[in-house]
């Protein structure tokens, strides 16, 4: 595993539109109050094995809402991943400040060793500076959030902590019979010292790291606690119907990690959330209003054609654990304050 580090980048990447409250919400019709929008930003992120930021990097887009009946600062990129932070004191400095680089292998069912055909994808550290967060974006689209550490460097790599093999029932599945399974990795970044999880799909999430590493060669599996068939809105649908989406979520715990809970859903989106230890007897979902924002394409200056995408959020009865889940499958979650 080779860590990437970029010469010669800019050190700060500026928010590309001033922010202007509300320009990127929808009007949320039978859906909960719009989120406050604060600002967005252009990231560049090199694709695996790519060593060096040129003219040609690819560029992503991420807008920051701030949703304060929730207190949460909602962060959604251009393909419709979604972050979630406990909402805090917004900076009048937006800008994002680019640390490092990584690239991250991540096997396919099957895979047992790393190889040179193994997908490799690039993920770039950032820091938001408006909400005081480490941002993490993979060349996928998919994004995380992580607190700033009292240590924080940039001159160290990712070292391989463990991984696993998950089985994802689609919505409507009962049973694991037909259930699909998906390759997860697992490394720690040693700049921050947490932890970054990857999907074979190119999900990311991130967590604390345990104590104590597992052993690489035989981590203990995850354990499948309960799962979920979601009901997700599109952008323009203000109602439930026959119609409306079914996602389906897998609850696993992670032994490897101090059993923090995995939430997962079946196009490999994932979400970290910590363990309280002792799980309500209430089970379910409790539905609260949901709300759909837009997220510009890199180099958008306006949201005239910035994609829409409906967002549902729930109470996880489990764990109090807010949910927030997209049309799209992507899953993040506000552990319980």
């Amino acid at each position: 595993m080779r860590k990437c580090i970029a010469s010669g980048l800019f050190s700060v990447v500026a928010a590309f539109l001033i922010a202007v409250s509300g320009e990127g919400v929808v009007a949320q019709e039978k859906k909960g109050n719009a989120p406050k929008f604060l600002y967005g930003h252009e990231f560049q992120v090199r694709t695996g094995k790519k060593p060096d930021f040129n003219k040609d990097t690819p560029r992503k887009g991420i807008e920051f809402y701030l949703e304060e009946s929730l207190s949460a600062v909602i962060a959604i990129s251009e393909t419709g991943s979604l972050a979630i932070a406990p909402a805090g004191q917004i900076g009048t400095d937006h800008r994002c400040k680019w640390l490092t680089g990584h690239d991250l292998g991540a096997r396919k069912i099957g895979e047992v060793e790393f190889t040179q055909r193994t997908k490799k994808y690039g993920v770039e550290l950032y820091r938001d500076l408006g909400s005081n967060r480490l941002v993490y974006i993979c060349e996928s689209g998919s994004i995380a959030f992580a607190p700033v550490p009292a240590g924080l460097v940039t001159e160290k790599g990712p070292r391989y902590h463990h991984a696993s093999e998950m089985r994802i029932r689609e919505a409507g599945e009962t049973n694991f019979e037909r259930a699909k399974k998906i390759g997860m990795e697992v490394f720690k970044d040693e700049n921050t010292g947490g932890l970054i999880y990857i999907t074979e799909t190119g999900g990311i999430a991130t967590s604390p790291a345990p104590a104590t590493p597992p052993d690489p060669l035989s981590p203990a599996p995850t354990k499948a606690l309960y799962a979920w068939d979601l009901r997700v809105r599109g952008a323009d649908e203000s109602e439930f119907s026959d119609k409306t989406k079914h996602i389906g979520v897998e609850i696993f715990e992670d032994p490897n990690a101090g059993n923090q809970l995995i939430y997962i859903t079946e196009t490999g989106c994932i979400a970290i959330a910590p363990n309280p230890g002792m799980l309500s007897e209430t089970k379910g979902m409790t539905w609260k209003p949901g709300m759909t924002l837009k997220a510009r394409k890199a180099g958008e200056k306006d949201f005239k054609n910035a994609k829409k995408y409906g967002i549902e959020v729930f109470v996880d009865n489990r764990t109090g654990n807010l949910v927030f889940i997209d049309d799209t499958g992507s899953i993040a979650v506000l552990p319980k304050q």
